[in-house]
């Protein structure tokens, strides 16, 4: 008998002798009842999660949560509960939380062996699956499917409409295939949603831009969705069913991304849970009658719950599939785990570390009965008394998302009718943190970390051809994406040198659009009307092009959760369009609050793009 077991066993037999209370009985059940598990590294067998697949019976769907985004070992059970999931029970579909469309990146690879994972992973956006343990699963998926034994493929989806630009992207292109007119009518209000504007300080994500979900956004988009109804034969003429079917579901992420996002983002949460559970819906239906679905998201979005009156994706999916589907929800109780400091942002991503689950939660109940690692089948309540009513009220469990506030304690937990949620529980006593791809990537979370107090090296001549230039920002995510960003002697405009962006012809990940920008102080130019001039040139292929962006910011502390609006920005007005030198100009007026300005090229796509004597000047 295990030392844990045999600890559990005198526990009861102390309280047996006296009246026991419901917190008592709960452990006691859960003791009786929980299936223990012998690891959460996955190659060790599937013996000891037989019990898992019988919770698991003829379902067609399950979901996999987590307590947070960055648990090393819940993502390392994740990856052995899906290897299972595959080879002992038939699924062949896993869903991700993340956009759905640049996971088709990922699942070239998965399927067919094309590309670099790690070149995906980044170009998903999310640092959350950025990581050595999601890596580990996807380089399961794609030896499994390698493998000439296993005829049934697995393949890598996507279900969250939060990210908008390949979605607009394969849209937009659609369209001018099909119906160039509507294409030209909607592409100056429509056509900025497939700009990337790929930020390190937005870990890679863009960040709103309200030009995009105005009343006028809404009204081209609603357009386009009739279109593809309305005009559905000629489109399918132009193209095929199964053209048409993907481009209007891509349509459909861009409709989603601006219904959410419009009104302040008023309903921002009711349309992204019901957004995804649509996406899953639309997925499974175009997959074989036979096909089975596991889901990867956090416990909130799987759980069959309502919080604030916005029923969550978990929610939407109960209602549709009934039995068909089955909800895991996991939990921890202490040790580490990856976020983002809430508290103190210029900190980035940290490792949390948290004692013991406080009494009244969830993971505190479990933690008495010693159990390291367990499975709770919640099927197996009774259907009255104390045992069932302690499970069928609200639970505090840790939670936390991206982020995570030390200072605010609240924060930490997420309640939840623990019966109503989750078909079963998974608890794990200990955990670590979840280990990065590129740990590297992270150092630029802090734009303030980098801002100079006035411009500097604007002529690219303190640093020789080959280095990277001093005083702008190179992002190590965009060099994983095959980015170089250095100093060049090759044709500059003045002097020696010139500033250099380039990205050689490949395989696209994502939409991240790779940029060389600096950072300066913004309190000598408050106030002030200000004219920035650039010397540019550029050579791009066909579907790319370049550009200079000047934008304004306030002071990220003052709200470093959210963030503040944009104070100024010229997007992706100013166009480099020449491969000869031009020289380019944007005036702006710096605002009394701002805090920073930075400036910088952009590339979409691939090719070349290269600046020289930036400069800066006040007008009045």
């Amino acid at each position: 008998m295990k030392t844990h077991r045999f600890l559990a066993l005198i526990f009861l037999l102390l309280i047996s002798c006296q009246q026991k209370s419901s917190e008592e009985q709960v452990v006691e059940w859960i003791s009786n009842n929980a299936v223990e598990l012998q690891t959460v590294q996955a190659g060790n067998g599937f013996d000891d999660l037989v019990p898992v697949g019988e919770m698991v019976g003829d379902a067609k769907i399950v979901s996999l949560g987590e307590p947070t985004h960055g648990n090393r070992e819940v993502f390392q059970l994740k990856h052995r509960l899906i290897e299972y999931l595959v080879e002992e029970k038939g699924f062949s579909i896993f869903a991700l939380e993340c956009p759905f469309a640049e996971a088709y990146d990922m699942n070239r690879y998965v399927v067919d062996g094309i590309g670099d994972p790690r070149k995906a992973l980044a170009g998903i956006y999310y640092w959350i699956w950025d990581t050595e343990e999601v890596l580990a699963l996807i380089e399961w998926m794609r030896a499994y499917n390698a493998n000439p034994n296993n005829e049934k493929k697995v393949k890598f989806t996507g279900f969250d409409p939060q990210d908008p630009e390949r979605a607009a992207r394969v849209m937009l292109e659609y369209l001018a295939k099909v119906d160039p007119e509507l294409e030209q009518q909607v592409r100056p209000e429509l056509g900025i949603l497939e700009v990337p504007f790929s930020n390190p300080d937005w870990i890679g994500r863009r960040h709103p831009i309200p030009e995009e979900y105005d009343s006028a956004s809404l009204k081209s988009i609603r357009e386009i969705m009739q279109a593809f109804d309305n005009k559905k034969h000629p489109y399918i003429q132009n193209s095929s069913n199964e053209e048409w079917s993907l481009a209007k579901q891509h349509a459909r992420q861009a409709e989603m991304w601006i219904e959410a996002s419009i009104n302040d983002g008023e309903n921002y949460s009711v349309v992204r849970e019901l957004g995804q559970a649509q996406n899953l819906k639309w997925i499974l239906d175009n997959e074989p009658e036979d096909a089975k679905m596991v889901i990867w998201a956090h416990n909130f979005h799987v759980s069959n719950s309502t919080y604030r009156g916005t029923q969550v994706m978990g929610y939407h999916m109960k209602k549709w599939y009934g039995d068909d589907i089955r909800i895991f929800g996991l939990f921890f109780n202490q040790g580490q785990f990856k976020a983002s400091d809430a508290d103190t942002p210029q900190n980035g991503m940290i490792d949390f570390m948290v004692g013991p689950a406080p009494d009244g939660t969830l993971e505190r109940s479990i933690s008495k009965t010693g159990i390291p690692l367990a499975v709770i089948d919640l099927k197996n309540l009774p259907a009255a008394g104390t045992i069932h009513d302690w499970f069928d009220q609200e639970r505090k469990t840790r939670n936390s998302w991206g982020g995570h506030s030390q200072s605010d304690i609240a924060s930490g937990f997420s309640s939840y009718n623990l019966k109503q949620a989750f078909d079963a529980l998974v608890y794990l006593d200990a955990t670590t943190a979840v280990v990065d791809i590129e740990e590297a990537d992270y150092n630029y979370a802090w734009p303030a970390s980098f801002k100079l107090d006035l411009p500097a090296n604007t002529d690219f001549e303190a640093n020789l051809s080959g280095e990277k230039p001093n005083g702008w920002l190179v992002w190590s995510r965009f060099e994983r994406l095959s980015a170089e960003m250095v100093v060049s002697d090759e044709n500059p405009y003045n002097g020696e040198n010139s500033g250099l962006l380039r990205r050689e012809k490949g395989l696209r990940y994502g939409e991240i659009a790779p940029s060389m920008r600096q950072y300066i102080d913004a309190r000598p130019y408050r106030g002030k009307k200000i004219r920035v001039k650039v010397a540019a040139r550029a050579e791009v292929n066909d579907t790319g092009f370049a550009f200079f962006r000047l934008a304004i910011e306030p002071n990220p502390l003052i709200d470093a959760h959210v963030g503040l609006p944009t104070l100024y920005d010229n997007l992706d007005s100013c166009r480099i369009k020449s491969k000869d030198w031009s020289v380019y100009q944007i005036e702006a007026k710096v605002d009394s609050i701002a805090d920073f300005i930075h400036y910088g090229i952009y590339l979409r796509d691939f090719g070349s793009v290269w600046m020289d004597d930036v400069e800066i000047e006040i007008m009045e």
